[in-house]
């Protein structure tokens, strides 16, 4: 692992030095300008740091403050804008100032948004929470309307989209600002766009730019284009897709808005390698990645470097790609190294209990001054009810005898949908021994098959040759019998071996039998499957019970994947190097907590399976980040 870790930095040690002599790139046949900064460029307005200056009491020093941090949070330097909320904060805290609120929630507002610009989803989830449960009340501001667009990020993020569509649709019926407005219509169109409805995530981004026609940061509407671009690369409409693209490459580096432009950049190389335009592909890449180390962007580092290795693997370079997944796996690992994941979700359960309490006592007011009025009505109206009594007694028993009845035959739909319950139940356990039977019979059914093909053919030559031994003297008629019947047990036995292993395995190519398998997965689901191998020649000459142990092993992830995981994409890569058979399976569902990992069957059969084989198994798994299974088979003790 460190031999293969020591290639990718030198791998990118090479593209550094190319940046660092050339940071300017002008691609002729692209004609657009790539930057490659080999520094921390200067992107804010000398007259914010001019206004901090003469601010003379608590609240011009905070308002510049906040300025400056927001200044950078559309700049794309995250870092910075940590800085200026931990300022912000240490001058709340010395000024002891009670009107404060307001300047709290945007630190947490700021810190959480930088948090997610670098890929810390967790630690953002923890910044908006603790900011919503000071905000009490306050459940109209702005301030607490950006809170919650954090959270609905957060959520879009981890593909946890009936929450996030919530917290969206709260912030269009909230008196907020325009651009807060078209931030939300936005995200919405991006929650559409991730579950594949086009029209809507279009109308969705359309309304979030008219919005933005009447404000003057250009940052979100750059944004919206950008998704635009994506839209239309998913229609298949590469050449107007690469032109959005390269048209918010220009502006954004234009005006400064750095981490947009990477954003811009690792879409147009990702777009040139699916034209196989690679050398293109390549360069921008590497430029966007250089980037993204500048302003330790970890997670759009890890989007950049599966860009290249696809570039790579597209060019037939599956060395390069195979050292790539490798920094790509260790970068998945930095980032779930900085989550508290305990954490946030204890957090998450308080603010979803306070959010709770919240509407309880909402509720509570409202059934206070409801009750309120019902005792004026009732002191008013109470002579006149007196009248009626008569009348409502017999009223009331009919209520009585009415409700008697619901009862009834509330509890006898109970009883019922019980037992369906059991029916089901039942059935289930039955249809469930069924299988089994059938299975036990086939079973025994193949037992009883070589049993009587052993006895009635082997065992019956076996006896004529034991009883010709026994009562005759060699003469050459008697060899040749004898022989002859040798020769035919032998025939019977390789027949039954032959049949006893799969002919799929024998007659056919290794990889096009892992293709066919794959194909038909792709085409009874809606999963995104990617298999690659290297190299084939060498893999299709694995020894027979390898390659059958392979395959089963490949069997058991995809039953996995199917039943728990609820995955859109999977990626299979297969190589052989330097004596050492690797499966990497990638996929991009739920994932788990591997401390807590409660193994099934099909984990253990594979386990079981990789014992035999003197393999080893790395499982690499976080909530809501995906699962990484890396399979490494040592091919020296399995001749």
């Amino acid at each position: 692992m460190n031999h293969h870790k020591s290639q990718v930095q030198y791998f990118f040690s090479i593209f550094l030095v190319i940046l660092v002599l050339c940071p300017h790139l002008l691609i002729a046949q692209e004609k657009i300008e790539f930057k490659a900064f080999g520094h921390m460029p200067e992107s804010i307005d000398d007259s914010l740091y001019h206004d901090l200056n003469k601010a003379k009491d608590i609240n011009a020093k905070l308002s510049a403050l906040s300025h400056i941090a927001d200044a950078y949070l559309r700049h794309g330097n995250a870092d910075s804008v940590l800085y200026y909320v931990q300022n912000i904060s240490e001058l709340i805290v010395r000024s002891n100032n009670g009107d404060s609120l307001s300047y709290r929630l945007n630190t947490y507002r700021l810190a959480g948004d930088a948090k997610f610009m670098k890929g810390l989803q967790d630690e953002a989830l923890k910044l908006y929470i603790d900011g919503l449960s000071i905000a009490k009340n306050n459940i109209d501001s702005n301030e607490v309307s950006l809170l919650n667009l954090g959270l609905a990020k957060v959520y879009l993020q981890r593909r946890e989209y009936h929450e996030a569509r919530l917290l969206l649709s709260q912030i269009l019926v909230t008196k907020v600002t325009g651009e807060t407005m078209a931030k939300a219509n936005f995200y919405l169109g991006q929650i559409a766009f991730q579950q594949n409805d086009l029209q809507r995530a279009k109308v969705y981004f359309n309304d979030a730019k008219s919005i933005l026609d009447n404000t003057n940061d250009q940052k979100p509407a750059l944004e919206i284009d950008l998704s635009l671009g994506r839209l239309l690369e998913k229609e298949n409409d590469n050449d107007k897709a690469l032109s959005i693209y390269a048209n918010v490459i220009e502006k954004t580096l234009h005006n400064k808005y750095y981490d947009t432009y990477t954003e811009a950049v690792l879409d147009y190389g990702r777009l040139c390698t699916k034209l196989e335009r690679y050398e293109v592909a390549e360069m921008t890449l590497a430029m966007a990645y250089t980037n993204a180390i500048q302003w330790n962007r970890l997670e759009i580092q890890k989007e950049i470097i599966n860009s290249l290795r696809l570039t790579y693997q597209a060019k037939g370079d599956y060395e390069n790609a195979y050292n790539l997944m490798t920094h790509y796996v260790s970068v998945s690992d930095e980032i779930t190294k900085q989550q508290n994941s305990e954490a946030i979700r204890e957090l998450e359960v308080k603010y979803q209990t306070l959010k709770k309490e919240n509407q309880i006592f909402e509720l509570k007011e409202q059934q206070l001054a409801k009750q309120s009025e019902i005792e004026r009505q009732k002191t008013i109206k109470r002579a006149f009810l007196y009248g009626f009594l008569v009348v409502l007694i017999p009223i009331v028993a009919l209520l009585f005898v009415y409700y008697q009845k619901l009862q009834a035959q509330s509890k006898l739909n109970t009883q019922e949908k019980e037992l369906n319950s059991q029916k089901i139940a039942s059935l289930l356990n039955e249809q469930e021994l069924n299988l089994t039977k059938a299975s036990l019979k086939a079973q025994q059914n193949e037992r009883r098959r070589i049993a009587e093909q052993l006895h009635d053919s082997i065992g019956g030559n076996l006896a004529g040759i034991k009883l010709q031994l026994a009562n005759s003297e060699p003469t050459a008629h008697f060899n040749t019998t004898i022989i002859e019947q040798v020769n035919e047990t032998y025939e019977l036995v390789r027949d039954i071996s032959h049949n006893l292993v799969p002919k799929k395995f024998v007659q056919n190519a290794f990889v096009l039998l892992l293709e066919e398998y794959i194909e038909k997965i792709k085409s009874n689901s809606a999963l995104n499957v990617s298999f690659s191998a290297y190299p084939e020649d060498k893999i299709n000459n694995l020894p027979e019970p390898l390659k059958i142990a392979l395959y089963q092993i490949i069997q058991e992830l995809f039953t996995n994947t199917i039943k728990h995981a609820n995955a859109t994409t999977i990626e299979i890569h297969l190589s052989l190097l330097e004596g050492v058979l690797q499966l990497l399976y990638e996929d991009d569902g739920i994932g788990f907590e591997t401390t807590k990992l409660k193994k099934g069957i099909g984990l253990q059969n594979i386990e079981s399976r990789l014992r035999q084989l003197a393999a080893n198994i790395v499982l690499d798994s976080a909530l809501q980040r995906g699962t990484a299974i890396t399979i490494e088979i040592p091919l020296k003790k399995n001749p």
